[in-house]
Parts: C-alpha cells; structure tokens; sequence
C-alpha cells in the first residue's frame, strides 16, 4: 500500500468512527429528551395523587398525563417535591411540568399550558336526614360549615363570620365528615372527587349517610402547567390533540371513572 492509499484509509475510518459516535450521541440525546418529569406534592392525595402499592398508576394526575404522552413516544417520570421548590424547579426548567388549574397560580403567564383535562369541584356535603338546598352562599347563613383549616375558599370566603355563616376549621375530609355524621356542623366543602373515593374506599364511612350537592360552590379546571424553559410548544399542539381525541372517543372519562 501506498502513502497516499495508507493515509485515506486511516482519514476514512477516523471519520467513519467519529460520525458513527456522533450520530449515536445524537439518538441518545433524543432518547433522553423523550421523558417528561412531572413534579408532585410530596403527599397522598387520593385520587389526585396516590402512593399505594396496589394502585401502581398513582392516581388521576399521572394517569392522564401518561395515557396522552406514552402515544407520542414520551416516558413519565414522577417526582415527588415540596410544594414551593417544586414550583421553583419548574420555573427554572428543572421539572418540565406540573397539574395545575390556571386561576389559583398567580403568575400563570410564566408557564405553557395545556387543554383542561378534568374539572375540580368544591361541593356541599349533608347529612341525608337533614339535607340543604345551595343555590348561593346566603344559603348557609346561619349554618355551621366544616372546612379544611388551612384553605382558602374564595367564593365562601366573604360570607363567613358573624351574622353569616359560621366556619369550623377541620384537619381533613375524614375528619369533616366525622364532624357532621355527629352533627356538629350542618354540612361541610369538599372536594368532590376526593369525597367520592373516600365514599368508595371507606365503607365504615356508610356512604348512604351523607349527600353530595349537584350544584359546586366553586370550581376550576386542571391542566399541566409546562415550563417556559424548554421547546415545549410544539408538543403541547400534539397533547392537545391527543387529549381532544380521548374527550371524543371516551378513554379519557374510562380513566376518570376510575377513580369516582
């Protein structure tokens, strides 16, 4: 072999080597850029957010989120945060995205979102001997209404104190319910899909005991907030479409009668 010849070939296979590692840097990247990380509270949640062994879905938001993105070749991978760094995360573009309804995020411009996927109602709850008729908050004047004491009810909110309606701060829906099986309270807020699980999951809960309103106090509706910080409107366009595919041909709401 020749000098010239000799230095061809080793030019070539230098090259072939290199473009062969290139290329295959570049399909790993893509891979990698395939999943989604979705940030949750680090909290149990049911059925918004589950940590059950015997339920590996692990709830309403993760559920949804895969059943749209798994189709369009992305993986889900879940992480479990403190609320506020989380949200800090996603800002940054650490965590690509959050579930989330527009109206309580008060910078929601920062983020993309998607479609709704599902409605949050807070609702009234009765005892069935004794049941109410909601059609505003007047309704409750004079009434005592059991609520989660750290939340903000901001429909309610104004019509609560004296001469209105009279609110008994609770730690949780269990214990509210408690509170008005024993009639201390007249009704209570409540999430109504949390409710309907409780209702589902707790039989010592006697389900039939108790009313849930038809008509919400308040409601809002999710979606998942992505971050500012990646390329993600154009697979936000492709979600949507997913998503109003599932709304039309029903596996949306399969997945949500799951959990009610």
């Amino acid at each position: 072999m020749n000098c010239k010849l000799f230095i061809l070939t080793v030019l070539f296979t230098t090259v072939t080597w290199v473009g062969t590692g290139f290329w295959t840097g570049c399909i790993q990247a893509e891979a990698a850029d395939k999943t989604i990380t979705m940030f949750i509270p680090d909290t149990n949640w049911p059925p918004y957010i589950m940590d059950d062994p015997y339920l590996p879905d692990g709830g309403v938001f993760v559920e949804v989120l895969r059943a749209v993105a798994e189709p369009l070749d992305y993986k889900i991978k879940v992480m479990r945060l403190p609320n506020r760094r989380g949200w800090m995360m996603l800002e940054h573009g650490k965590i690509d995205v959050h579930p989330k309804a527009m109206k309580w995020v008060p910078n929601a411009t920062d983020f993309l979102w998607t479609d709704p996927f599902m409605q949050s109602e807070d609702v009234l709850i009765y005892a069935a001997e004794t049941p109410l008729k909601y059609t505003s908050p007047k309704d409750l004047y004079g009434k005592s209404v059991a609520t989660i004491k750290d939340f903000a009810y901001p429909v309610l909110e104004p019509h609560f104190g004296p001469n209105k309606i009279r609110r008994v701060r609770s730690v949780s829906p269990y214990s509210m319910l408690g509170l008005l099986a024993i009639g201390r309270v007249d009704a209570a807020v409540v999430n109504r899909a949390e409710t309907q699980w409780l209702m589902r999951t707790k039989p010592e809960l006697s389900p039939e005991r108790f009313v849930l309103d038809e008509t919400p106090c308040d409601s809002a509706d999710y979606r998942f907030a992505f971050t500012k910080k990646g390329n993600w409107e154009p697979f936000i366009q492709k979600f949507n479409t997913v998503l109003n595919a599932m709304k039309q041909d029903g596996r949306l709401e399969a997945i949500l009668n799951k959990y009610r």
